[in-house]
């Protein structure tokens, strides 16, 4: 986002209404930031009235037009964020502020401290290159862990007390089925009424299937947990949990189910052997039931689901692409990528091979199909 010199100077006043920062802080500089996926970031070096000292920020936008959701809302995820660093010991970055008018900036933002670490890369694959390629087996369990645990303090945040803001006008409307209804709205949104023959098929199994769930309670849910969404210091312990703007009240399987399938994603689905002493799916059950106390039932179910979302912010991404030229209209990226093969094998229908252009967007090898063919599972 290209910053004029007349929003620098909006900026800057609205800081020094900030207190946190007040009258005498001023901007040393203000520079674009790698790294966000469904919002843009601007690196921030100002110095507040009460510290010379340099400090850098981090703004993120609330994504406007573009948007891979239905009704981005910063000034949620600002009060979701803050009300975690309130209310648990789980590592956020601090808030700083957040303008919801976007009359400075041109679009609503928040403001946080930023925060040293390293995130497992994305793409291609986090166990090809990044962060866990540098570390010895012992050390990528203990970040993995270090994670899990990370979950395991969300869910028990009493958010009753802390997030009673995320349900809706009574505080029984929680859960998997408002949970559901926003996916399904969202989805109808994005598709437009093209078909897209497997996300179709498995929200028909979603909402189909949703009767038989096991009741494990509801709790605050991150609602994008993978490693990628976390920054880790040199040691392995967490600097900070990013990207809150998908957290909801819901069944904690939801959360663990969506790793789960995240761990996929990046490791057998794309022909990639996980790297040496990361958890696999037995560990991760055991270690988040062995510390949070739960048990966890249903997961197969919440893997679909979590496939079901990124493969509805993939068939928005392929759409941005193609409004903006980077991807042609005939690509077939948001109906065979590695979430629809994901989709298809968990319901036993046939997997498409992967697209080229979706090879292309996660850096795979030309030519790379995934998995593809026959039902793995029979038909049904």
């Amino acid at each position: 986002m290209n910053i004029s010199t007349e929003q620098r100077a909006r900026l800057a006043a609205w800081l020094r209404e900030q207190p946190l920062f007040g009258f005498q802080s001023e901007i040393l500089s203000l520079d674009p930031l790698m790294g966000g996926q469904s919002s843009e970031l601007l690196k921030l070096i100002a110095r507040t009235s009460a510290d010379a000292a340099e400090t850098a920020y981090v703004i993120r936008f609330e994504q406007r037009g573009k948007q891979l959701f239905l009704k981005p809302d910063i000034v949620r995820e600002y009060r979701v964020i803050d009300a975690v660093a309130k209310h648990s010991d789980v590592p956020v970055a601090p808030m700083m502020g957040v303008e919801p008018s976007g009359a400075v900036l041109g679009a609503p933002f928040l403001l946080m401290r930023h925060v040293e670490g390293r995130s497992p890369l994305g793409r291609p694959s986090m166990h090809m290159r990044g962060l866990l390629t540098e570390l010895t087996p012992d050390q990528r369990r203990t970040l993995a862990f270090n994670a899990l645990d990370a979950v395991v303090g969300i869910h028990a945040v009493d958010w009753r007390r802390s997030h009673g803001f995320l349900t809706g006008s009574e505080m029984q409307d929680v859960g998997i089925d408002r949970h559901l209804r926003q996916l399904a709205s969202w989805y109808g949104w994005a598709a437009r009424g093209r078909p897209f023959p497997l996300t179709d098929q498995a929200l028909d199994y979603l909402l189909q299937a949703r009767g038989s769930l096991r009741d494990d309670g509801d709790v605050l849910l991150w609602g994008d947990a993978r490693p990628g969404n976390i920054l880790f210091a040199a040691d392995q312990s967490i600097a900070a949990v990013l990207d809150w703007e998908g957290a909801f009240i819901g069944p904690p399987a939801l959360d663990v189910g969506y790793w789960i399938m995240m761990d996929s994603f990046h490791a057998e689905m794309i022909g990639v052997e996980r790297s040496a002493g990361w958890p696999d799916e037995r560990d991760v059950v055991e270690h988040y039931c062995r510390k949070s106390g739960r048990e966890l039932h249903d997961l197969d179910y919440y893997m679909v689901l979590g496939a079901f979302f990124i493969a509805t912010t993939l068939i928005r991404a392929t759409d941005i692409g193609v409004e903006s030229g980077r991807l042609p209209p005939t690509t077939r990226m948001a109906h065979a990528n590695t979430a629809t093969q994901i989709i298809a094998e968990r319901l036993g229908l046939a997997v498409p091979p992967l697209s080229p252009d979706f090879v292309a967007h996660r850096g795979l090898p030309t030519g790379f199909s995934g998995r593809s063919g026959p039902p793995p599972f029979g038909s049904g």
